[in-house]
């Protein structure tokens, strides 16, 4: 190491040389879980600023734009990302983690709004681009550091649900309609593209269950995009105050509605016209009529409709979710004249059995929508050969749908998709995967979804496709 004064700066020397500087560093509580993390479940975690949505990685206690505290509020980010920056390093170091010459890139995960650096390998130097997609290879052998993501490699890059789409030839309906008797005991039509939906969160599924619930018109936003990307044509909403409960407020509703839209213009939004627990007939449809979704939901009969432990039969909510004939079809009607497709719920046969005697008034116009939904504490569980008469008990031209509450979500997307029928999921009706593990959203069970019908052979229909099946106008 040599020294010399520099010129006009008597006092100031230049330093040439090398100084190793090597230090012990003190995670901190925040770090220290985001490393044993890494460690002992091989999962990336961030934390989320609930004011501003920021995802920060590595994970920080402060947000830096509101300086909300964020420390408790963790979420996963994927293992996949994108690298935003890089630099080789072309210098030997003891310190260092690798030998010369390396890549130490810049990686935005999937789910993380900031990127973090770490070391890219299994590639030439000269092949490293910006914008290359990578993935997260964790170390065999433990080392409670950041070196248990022992390096990123690049990504297998697969064609997402859009690109498959635009491949292929377009669905066009049929000039002859679908006969009731060419559905009962006939072959499905595995060419006809199956219509995925994610219901975003119900009127009950809180934070506190899943964190990744949507409450704010920035976050169904967001969740909704996301679903969009991973193959849905249509969301399922039911707005949230900031404090997570159901509203029937016109104005809250309206700006959920339109964060989506504004968002991803091509995505269907259907509304529920459920809303929640203690609301009125009229504050329940009002707002469908003030906001005029392409679709929104119509409940078919009244029901038991409560929380109850499903090991040991004990209840926590008791509740008589009410729909009246009067109300079947005062909301029929309301939606049909304001341009709104009702999806007509079913929650067993007598629901269905009550929407065809109220259709002999000539309410619904055709193609019909309905919904099969399982599960529900006071409905049917879901049951291979119940589905199947269903099914065969819909008018002529009428579509079907189904979803499950809970476990029964998978089995029943299932065999909806086998029967040529369309597939809901969300984190409304569950909130896990099938592994049992807590869903990062609801886009990740509409990712499940779409692989369940590409095993099959179904396409998947695109927001027009979907609107030309389902008989909707683009508004």
């Amino acid at each position: 190491m040599t020294t010399k004064p520099l010129q006009g700066y008597e006092d100031s020397f230049i330093v040439e040389g090398k100084m190793a500087l090597p230090y012990t560093y003190f995670a901190g509580r925040v770090g220290s879980k985001f490393i044993t993390t890494i460690r002992d479940q091989k999962k990336i975690m961030g934390v989320k600023c609930p004011a501003c949505n920021t995802v920060y990685l590595p994970p920080r206690q402060v947000c830096d734009t509101d300086f909300t505290d964020i420390r408790e509020n963790w979420v996963e980010v994927g293992n996949k990302g994108t690298v935003t920056n890089f630099t080789v390093v072309r210098y030997d170091d003891k310190h260092l983690p690798r030998k010369a010459p390396f890549v130490l890139a810049l990686i935005k995960l999937e789910g993380a709004t900031t990127p973090f650096m770490h070391i890219l390998e299994e590639c030439k130097i000269e092949d490293v681009k910006t914008g290359m997609k990578v993935e997260a290879v964790f170390a065999k052998e433990t080392t409670s550091t950041i070196l248990d993501i022992d390096h990123f490699k690049p990504a297998i890059e697969t064609l997402s649900v859009h690109e498959r789409n635009a491949a292929r030839k377009q669905w066009v309906p049929e000039d002859e309609p679908e006969t009731q008797e060419k559905r009962r005991g006939g072959k499905p039509d595995m060419s006809k593209p199956a219509i995925l939906t994610a219901a975003l969160t119900g009127a009950a599924t809180m934070k506190n269950q899943n964190p990744n619930v949507p409450y704010t018109p920035a976050e169904f936003a967001e969740e909704a995009y996301k679903c969009y990307k991973a193959g849905a044509a249509m969301v399922h909403v039911h707005a949230r105050m900031d404090n997570g409960m159901a509203t029937h407020e016109h104005d809250r509703i309206r700006a959920t509605h339109d964060a989506i839209k504004d968002k991803c213009p091509d995505l269907i939004v259907n509304l529920s016209s459920a809303v929640g627990m203690g609301k009125t007939p009229e504050q329940r449809i009002s707002q469908i009529v003030a906001i005029k979704p392409e679709m929104a939901s119509l409940n078919t009969n009244t029901m038991n409709f409560s929380i109850i432990d499903r090991k040991t039969g004990k209840i926590f909510i008791d509740f008589v979710f009410e729909n009246t004939f009067t109300m079947l079809q005062d909301f029929g009607k309301a939606m049909e004249e304001n341009g709104v497709k009702p999806e007509i719920e079913v929650y067993d046969m007598g629901g269905l059995d009550n929407t065809m005697l109220i259709a002999k008034q000539g309410i619904f116009s055709d193609p019909m929508n309905f919904n099969f939904v399982w599960g529900v504490a006071g409905g049917q569980a879901f049951r291979a050969d119940a589905f199947i008469a269903l099914m065969n008990a819909l008018p002529p031209k009428a579509n079907f749908t189904t979803c499950g509450v809970g476990t029964d979500e998978f089995p029943a997307i299932m065999q909806s998709c086998l029967l040529g029928g369309h597939l809901r999921v969300g984190l409304e009706d569950n909130i896990r995967m099938p592994n049992g593990e807590l869903a990062k959203g609801s886009y990740e069970l509409v990712e499940v979804a779409a692989r369940m019908c590409e095993c099959l052979g179904r396409p998947i229909a695109t927001p027009a496709e979907a609107r030309a099946i389902m008989g909707l106008k683009k508004k």
